[in-house]
């Protein structure tokens, strides 16, 4: 059957479509937000929960030490505020683009574990105090695995050990006790042992009281992912909420590269088999992600950029063109947009 070829501002609303069941997200920066651009007319029309790609990452909001920057996440939001769109907040702790100063300590050693929590506390007090009641959910921690599993041996690790994880959840729960809690990473569909190590570390967390209030399940995907083990490995997650029924689990950066991760491959041509491919992955994601909605599990979905033409996925790992999003270049509207749309809120669509 063949879909009208419209713009994203034109199409149905996919957030509307999925209300009460899944929020529907993207990845923007500020200048998306600008009241004339199509991407802001894109956001208003598609999403209901927004991230801001890179500009509320640490060395962007405290590049030198007590001078932060909040002019970005002010913008974001206000927006957000505006148009009655919820918002999240990424991220608290990460291995990079953060700020050198924070591991360093006096004539060029490095920072005591003592030094290097009171530094991430009062990051992490200053930012979320600053929007509490404003932005509803925080990455506090982001990539904190070995893609291998176990802990990454980071600069945060190498110093503080493993206390700087449940201190940073601490410390966000008290600028804002009512805000979301995120555990954020990326392979936890594709590698069982990312995922068994994720599911210690939480269920770990859960029974010392750690405030987690939910898993961030990047899902930086390709048309070659596995989904039985993506199921397998998000079922093995889920099944803590035995321990917490309040934890929740998100899909915090959704995208379908069309090349596997090594391929060195030049731009590929769309031909009709890459379409065909490219929609039965969406639609098969989205009905598990139905399922997962409809047992209670998953409320969120956020696509990682707004539009092909502005992914990451363009640049990395590799330049080549890329085409992992539902929105295509000129703001086109994709086939597989109606597939999921078809999906959203139609519960008999799933079985």
């Amino acid at each position: 059957m063949n879909q009208p070829d419209v713009f994203a501002w034109d199409a149905p609303s996919l957030a509307e479509a999925c209300r009460g069941r899944l929020r529907i997200g993207a990845a923007v920066n500020t200048w998306d937000l600008d009241e004339a651009s199509p991407a802001c007319a894109a956001i208003r029309r598609q999403f209901d929960i927004l991230t801001l790609e890179n500009e509320s990452k640490p060395v962007n909001v405290q590049p030198e030490e007590g001078r932060f920057v909040f002019d970005k996440l002010d913008r974001f939001t206000d927006f957000g505020q505006k148009n009655g769109i919820t918002l999240r907040g990424h991220t608290l702790v990460w291995h990079s683009q953060v700020p050198g100063w924070l591991f360093e300590g006096e004539d060029g050693a490095p920072a005591s574990k003592e030094q290097l929590l009171s530094r991430m506390q009062a990051h992490i007090g200053t930012v979320v105090s600053r929007y509490r009641g404003k932005i509803a959910t925080w990455d506090v921690l982001n990539e904190v695995l070995r893609d291998e599993g176990g802990l990454r041996e980071s600069k945060w690790y190498k110093i503080a050990g493993r206390d700087y994880i449940p201190a940073a959840f601490q410390a966000a729960h008290e600028a804002d006790p009512d805000a979301r809690l995120l555990i954020n990473d990326y392979n936890l569909e594709s590698s069982e042992a990312k995922a068994d190590t994720m599911a210690a570390l939480v269920e770990e967390l859960l029974r010392a009281g750690t405030p987690v209030g939910g898993i961030g399940l990047q899902m930086h995907l390709s048309l070659y992912t596995d989904l039985e083990l993506l199921k397998k490995n998000v079922r093995k997650l889920a099944a803590l909420r035995a321990f917490a029924p309040d934890l929740r689990l998100e899909v915090t950066e959704l995208d379908v590269s069309c090349y596997r991760f090594d391929d060195t491959a030049e731009d590929l041509l769309w031909t009709d088999a890459l379409e065909t491919a490219f929609r039965e992955k969406y639609a098969a994601l989205f009905r598990f992600y139905g399922e997962l909605a409809d047992e209670g599990t998953l409320d969120t979905v956020v696509f990682w950029g707004l539009s092909d033409a502005v992914s990451w996925l363009n640049g990395f790992p590799r330049r080549h063109k890329n085409y992992p999003l539902l929105i295509g270049r000129g703001w086109r509207v994709k086939p597989a947009f109606y597939d999921v749309l078809a999906l959203a809120g139609n519960k008999e669509a799933q079985s």
